[in-house]
């Protein structure tokens, strides 16, 4: 049976902070494999939708994982009507140990995620924090979730990058190197993507 990391996201663009903290975790934790499966509409996010189509952040994905064996494109999430909950997708998983790969923000909103006590006893949680929890945002969640996100948690040196970040230095024609892979960047330029569309 092998061990596989779910990560999911808008990958609104995918930037080199996810990537580090999936490689940080798969390494630690000892995963086969993680599947990146950006979502076609968060239920979290749906009054902020993805600023480009599916098929750009599916594309760039591909680009961005393609050195890395253990990195998988899941497009699950793009195939069904939104909104994506994580729940049906995990279940739609068979045969292998699932765990839910988890930025540490994202940890502490899981309270309001769907069915999230059932995900998690699918999917245990791998987060990665920089810095250990944060007790003041772990006290809200309720206690069984608040368990399951402190048997989780996982030390990485992942870079602090958001996607927002990075959407507002491409729109500022910023420099962007430093936040995204090459390919990606010469993606975004050649398909004038994040340029105008705030």
């Amino acid at each position: 049976m092998k061990k596989i990391g779910f990560f999911g996201g808008s990958f609104d663009p995918i930037h080199l902070g996810h990537l580090n903290l999936a490689i940080e975790l798969l390494e630690k934790k000892g995963l086969d494999q993680i599947l990146f499966c950006p979502a076609l509409l968060s239920p979290t996010k749906q009054e902020y939708p993805p600023h480009v189509s599916p098929e750009h952040r599916m594309n760039m994905l591909r680009l961005s994982l393609e050195e890395v064996p253990a990195f998988e494109p899941y497009e699950a999430e793009l195939m069904r009507p939104p909104p994506s909950y994580t729940i049906d997708t995990i279940k739609r998983i068979q045969g292998d140990k699932i765990y839910l790969i988890l930025a540490e923000d994202a940890a502490y909103g899981l309270d309001q995620w769907k069915d999230i006590e059932k995900l998690l006893d699918l999917a245990p949680p791998l987060i990665g924090t920089r810095f250990g929890f944060d007790n003041e945002k772990l006290n809200r969640l309720p206690e069984k979730i608040k368990l399951k996100v402190q048997e989780g948690m996982c030390q990485i040196s992942a870079m602090d990058i958001s996607s927002t970040h990075v959407r507002e230095r491409l729109k500022k024609r910023l420099y962007c190197g430093h936040l995204l892979q090459g390919k990606v960047l010469d993606y975004i330029h050649q398909n004038g993507l994040y340029s105008n569309n705030f």
